[in-house]
């Protein structure tokens, strides 16, 4: 009888049995083999679980919540238990309780050393060498096992053990090993002590990443706050803990998400999207995104959100009567920091998308329109007053009546510009200066109004000016290049050879020049052939030698005639120039070109994304209030990989060929994961099967020792 209490005990406790010692060999035998399974099975069940935990989904919006009715049935506080030990609450660190026995230190060498004298502790080594002959686990597994009945002996329930092991155990792994025993034995993940924290809220304070993970899969409130109303995601979003803050957020709805970081009219959003910018939390950022998108159907369609895009600083949409104007959306600051990630985001691009089609495509076609044309006037102006003896004399003609007619059109745009520069520097100070193209519009401008007062004053410095303003305005181009997907691409592979190429050669070019300038004119001065070249006579004469080596790739002066020491010189910068270095810068922009190609999809997006900002934020009187006159709150759409393909040019479609062939085998892998759990579900209704053939078993025992106690009673 004392035997059969036993196995209830161990049943109640593990959910296994043990066969009785006068069980036949058969019995034991079919017994044992049943054991080996059910083993066999859990592990197999803990791995594919961690599996799960490690992987993330791409696309949160394929399996969110949409109507925000998550369950919630964890978070509850913990019931008054009588307990030996009272309990000690800290304001400063909110732990739960204080154990005397527990020893609390930065290093734990083993489980067991928690616990004061343990490990030489007669009664714990007895316990674990009963769990590793009954259960047929190892030494290692047995000390977790008694560890834990210890605490919860202590602590005077599972989940009161769980509260304690998050927030006083130091060692993320020992922490982390043994939350996924109590998790299995049924401890509650959402349990809270009297200040409402719970096992969330000190793994998110403690940063323990994988211990997040491990509550959060066991269906953990990522939501409960305590009593001030922090939630665990506070904690990482004050922190800057972008990876765990990132995990919360997946694991809430897409409503309360959105709730969380939308003001409701009076007070403002509980958390800035701005803010979130400003921190600089790529993942977080993506997973809040992510919740912008609500499936409506198996079919594909899906309601995607904008406000928190267009909303301003307080998380307040334009439609708002408290709406700050003045406050930039944070597609805005998105665009500004040119994160091509974030940018190329699903939310951010049909937004980018709706607004491009609606008003800023067509004011950047205006504005590209009078460029082109100034342009045009400014050439023809250039050509013509450089041809006539005095610029300042307007014949009869009728190509001097055109002339004055495009250069009072080229000063009336460049007025009109310096005018749209100020206004800018006026809004944005000093990050005005931050764009590259704010430098080269405003001093084209100027370099234009500069003109009429030095050509009436018959300086002749005026052609110089009308040069560089002519270059720069030129270089403008550039700057609306984006208005076709096609010539986006061609003016950024341009744009990336001319900084980055161009500017590295150029400085490693200008190093050797000097090396072969110096070297050659010291060599000629002591030959005393200095004077016999006339293109290397001086210092500045063999520099502009070397230059027109470089471009012409070739001999400029015969080397042959000279002698050996300043032929030696001359050939082998002949070799390094046209052998060695042309043919890396030809390596170079090949492989710049293959890598701008293969990312001019995420440029154009941020180019795309920079006009839209530019039209809201520029904009004088035409265009000033789209913001606000255009804004949507959501939108539904039916296929949106279909929409943002058609969005863009078939040249560009190839990189997003590679990535559904990505989707296609991430979708192949879920396929696979869902048939191993389909399997697992099938063990698992064979291992019920076998716990009532147990069961059974041991309701025939039992029968068979009444029997026999009767027998023997008789």
């Amino acid at each position: 009888m004392q035997l059969n209490h036993r196995l209830r005990d161990n049943k109640a406790q593990h959910g296994l049995l043990l066969p009785p010692g006068d069980m036949g060999f058969a019995g034991r035998f079919l017994w044992f083999q049943l054991l080996r399974s059910y083993v066999t099975l859990q592990t197999v069940h803990r791995l594919q679980t961690a599996h799960t935990t490690m992987s993330n989904e791409p696309r949160r919006h394929r399996r969110a919540y949409s109507d925000g009715n998550r369950p919630r049935f964890h978070h509850v506080p913990l019931k008054e238990i009588p307990r030996k030990h009272p309990d000690v609450h800290s304001d400063e660190n909110l732990t739960v309780h204080e154990i005397s026995h527990m020893r609390r230190s930065s290093s734990i060498q083993s489980l067991n050393s928690d616990f004061v004298d343990a490990a030489s502790d007669d009664s714990f080594q007895k316990e674990v060498a009963e769990k590793t002959q009954m259960y047929f686990v190892g030494k290692q597994e047995a000390e977790t096992e008694v560890f834990l009945d210890r605490i919860i002996n202590k602590e005077g329930s599972k989940d009161r053990a769980l509260l304690f092991i998050v927030s006083e155990i130091p060692n993320e792994n020992k922490v982390q090993m043994l939350i996924n025993c109590l998790l299995h034995r049924g401890a509650n993940p959402s349990a809270s002590n009297k200040d409402l924290w719970t096992p969330l809220h000190y793994a998110v304070k403690k940063n323990y990443k994988g211990v997040c993970s491990k509550l959060l899969e066991h269906e953990a409130w990522p939501d409960a706050r305590d009593k001030k109303g922090v939630m665990p995601y506070t904690l990482a979003y004050e922190a800057g803990n972008d990876d765990i803050a990132a995990m919360l957020i997946t694991c809430m709805t897409n409503q309360f998400v959105r709730r969380i970081y939308s003001s409701d009219g009076n007070a403002p959003a509980e958390f800035s999207f701005h803010n979130l910018l400003e921190k600089n939390m790529p993942k977080t950022i993506i997973a809040v995104l992510d919740c912008m998108i609500d499936p409506v159907s198996p079919s594909g369609d899906v309601c995607v959100y904008y406000n928190v895009l267009d909303a301003d600083d307080n998380g307040r949409v334009p439609t708002d009567s408290m709406f700050n104007s003045r406050s930039k959306s944070g597609l805005q600051i998105i665009a500004k920091s040119g994160n091509k990630t974030v940018v190329y985001h699903d939310v951010v691009r049909l937004l980018i998308r709706r607004k491009w089609k609606e008003y800023a495509r067509f004011r950047f076609l205006l504005n590209s329109l009078f460029y082109m044309i100034t342009l045009i006037t400014l050439t023809f102006s250039a050509i013509v007053a450089s041809t006539v003896p005095d610029p300042t004399v307007y014949g009869v003609s009728a190509l001097q009546i055109a002339r004055a007619v495009c250069e009072v059109w080229s000063l009336g745009m460049a007025a009109l510009t310096l005018f749209s520069e100020l206004n800018q520097l006026r809004k944005h100070r000093l990050e005005y200066w931050q764009d590259a193209f704010n430098w080269i519009d405003l001093s084209s401008s100027i370099l234009i109004l500069l003109l009429p007062p030095l050509r009436f004053t018959h300086r002749n410095e005026q052609w110089f000016v009308f040069s560089a303003a002519f270059l720069l305005w030129t270089i403008r181009v550039f700057k609306y290049a984006a208005v076709f997907r096609q010539t986006g691409a061609y003016a950024q592979i341009l744009w990336r050879i001319l900084i980055h190429d161009i500017v590295q050669f150029t400085t490693f070019f200008v190093f050797i020049l000097l090396a072969f300038s110096g070297c050659l004119l010291l060599s000629l001065r002591g030959e005393g052939s200095l004077e016999k070249f006339s293109e290397s006579s001086s210092f500045w004469s063999i520099l502009f030698v070397g230059v027109r080596i470089l471009i012409e790739a070739e001999r400029i002066i015969e080397y042959t005639e000279l002698q050996t020491m300043s032929l030696i010189i001359m050939v082998a910068f002949l070799f390094t120039i046209c052998v060695l270095l042309l043919n890396i810068l030809i390596a170079q922009l090949s492989d710049t070109y293959q890598n701008v190609q293969q990312d001019a999809q995420r440029g154009l997006e941020v180019n795309r994304a920079w006009i839209v900002s530019r039209v809201e934020l520029n904009s004088l009187y035409i265009g000033k209030g789209h913001r606000i006159t255009h804004y949507k709150e959501s939108e539904n759409i039916y296929d949106v990989r279909d929409v943002l393909e058609k969005w863009e040019c078939p040249p560009l479609n190839e990189m997003n060929k590679c990535i559904q062939d990505i989707w296609e085998s991430l979708d192949s892998h879920k396929m696979n994961l869902l048939t191993v759990r389909n399997r697992l579900a099938r063990q698992e209704s064979t291992l019920s099967k076998i716990q009532e053939t147990l069961d059974k078993l041991v309701e025939l025992q039992e029968k068979q020792e009444n029997k026999t106690n009767n027998a023997e009673s008789d």
